[in-house]
């Protein structure tokens, strides 16, 4: 059986011919093209296009017996009945309900009962409120279909307009405990008619239409599995599927996920409760991690600087860095404060480019941190943690993870973990297990803190804590 895997990433698309007879597999990666310099607001169809192109490329010569998909949490399109476009698709990081939402968490009893039935915070990340945004900019949406990439990828492929509660947790439309759209939430925020896809099984199928065949070259009829969510596939490629299994995925923006029995809520309302294929999940993430590296690698050296001509540069012994916020696209978890904005603090004349783009690695990891002594705060610490994404390109980066947190962590042994966990997810739907020995035969590698940099790092976290305080939107600190 010969399976192949369709995702839609943030900024890539990404394929997986995979043979479960023989175990061989071979992965196809493609940079979206996008109009215009706004990567968060992209065209549905054409990003649907240009994945079909790529899945051809893949596809050709290999008998396929099931395709999977995956995608991103978070994304809104509207479109019709016939799947036309009213709205382009608006990704996680698209903030542009954060004033709505800023005015909405003023509202304690609001935000808690929101919270408390989605599992999701009052964020401009949410699909629900770029549904009310949409309505503030005078887009009449009762009728149309609300629904994300990688749900329009299988509609457009299948001709079936379904989703599944892993896919939709990531809504704000959901109950928290998976078991339907949340009406009541719907109709409190005045989006009673607005239609969502139907939710079926994460194990559902539905047939290949003779138009999307032809895009992959593939002859009509082959079974679509419904698509999952590349944060909880992620669980599921790592096989982080027990309570206490915790994933640590460090790649465009970063995220930690732990598998519980059931949806949790933190006090502090630092944490989000979704769902992965297999059951609950409760996490935190930023959406600050690779795109500021990026950020920082194109201002500070240029963009065609590589990153290994960086790295010798770094140094832990480099201690009087400058503090960075790392929230230039905004702040998810643990702060919730989409109006907040990065930048560097304490910054000297003295500070060198070298400076600088070190402490935007620190940065990102102590906030990551601070998400990570939420989430242990609500669950108690993990009884393992696997490391994943662009981090492991970098040795110093790698080793100040684990130095910050002061835990040992494997190393995934799947690179490319999401879509491995699609495929996962169609071997369970067709031969009942999770298990190939392709992904599981192989040795774990873990990366052990130094305990010589414990109290440098915890110092510096207190240090990042303090400026993070005063820089609350809206705070004295924040305007001075």
């Amino acid at each position: 059986m010969k399976i192949l895997a369709l995702e839609a990433s943030t900024t890539s698309a990404k394929t997986m011919v995979f043979d479960a007879d023989t175990g061989e597999m071979s992965v196809r990666n493609r940079r979206f093209e996008v109009d215009g310099p706004d990567t968060a607001v992209r065209e549905g169809d054409s990003i649907y296009a240009q994945l079909m192109a790529l899945g051809r490329e893949s596809a050709a010569g290999h008998q396929i017996d099931l395709i999977v998909l995956s995608g991103t949490w978070h994304g809104l399109t509207l479109r019709r009945a016939d799947l036309s476009s009213v709205s382009p698709v608006m990704e996680w990081p698209y903030t542009g309900a954060q004033d709505l939402c800023a005015k909405l968490r003023e509202d304690d009893e609001l935000t808690w009962w929101f919270y408390e039935r989605t599992g999701c915070m009052v964020n401009a990340i949410y699909p629900v409120f770029k549904l009310q945004y949409l309505r503030e900019q005078g887009i009449d949406h009762d009728g149309l279909i609300a629904m994300d990439q990688s749900s329009l990828n299988f509609a457009r492929m299948t001709g079936e307009i379904w989703s599944n509660p892993a896919l939709a947790s990531g809504t704000g439309m959901l109950r928290a405990d998976g078991t339907g759209w949340d009406l009541e939430v719907l109709e409190r925020f005045g989006l009673g008619g607005v239609r969502l896809p139907e939710l079926r099984e994460t194990t559902d199928t539905a047939p290949l239409t003779a138009e999307a065949a032809t895009l992959l070259g593939l002859p009509a009829g082959i079974p679509v599995l419904t698509p999952g969510p590349d944060g909880g596939l992620n669980q599921v490629g790592d096989l982080a599927i027990e309570p206490g299994d915790m994933t640590f995925s460090m790649g465009t923006s970063g995220a930690l996920r732990v598998a519980t029995r059931h949806p949790s809520f933190s006090p502090t309302l630092s944490t989000w409760s979704y769902r992965s294929p297999l059951g609950a999940l409760s996490g935190a993430a930023t959406s600050g991690c690779g795109n500021c590296v990026d950020w920082a690698r194109d201002r500070l050296f240029g963009a065609s600087t590589d990153y290994a001509e960086i790295e010798p540069l770094l140094s832990a012994d480099r201690v009087d860095t400058p503090v960075f916020m790392p929230f230039l696209f905004g702040e998810r978890s643990p702060g919730w404060q989409d109006q907040r904005r990065g930048g560097f603090l304490d910054l000297s004349p003295q500070h060198s480019r070298v400076d600088m783009y070190q402490s935007v690695l620190e940065g990102i990891v102590y906030s990551l941190f601070h998400c990570y002594k939420e989430l242990t705060a609500l669950g108690g610490v993990p009884r393992r943690i696997i490391l994943s994404g662009g981090v492991l390109s970098s040795p110093f980066w790698t080793q100040l993870v684990a130095d910050v947190f002061g835990v040992e962590m494997q190393v995934s042994t799947q690179q490319h973990t999401s879509i491995v966990g699609a495929v996962r997810m169609g071997l369970l739907a067709t031969r009942g297990s999770l298990m190939h020995p392709a992904f599981d035969d192989t040795e774990v590698r873990t990366i052990t803190p130094r305990l010589e940099r414990r109290a440098q790092y915890d110092a510096g976290f207190a240090r990042y804590l303090d400026r993070y305080t005063r820089t609350v939107p809206g705070s004295e600190g924040a305007r001075a």
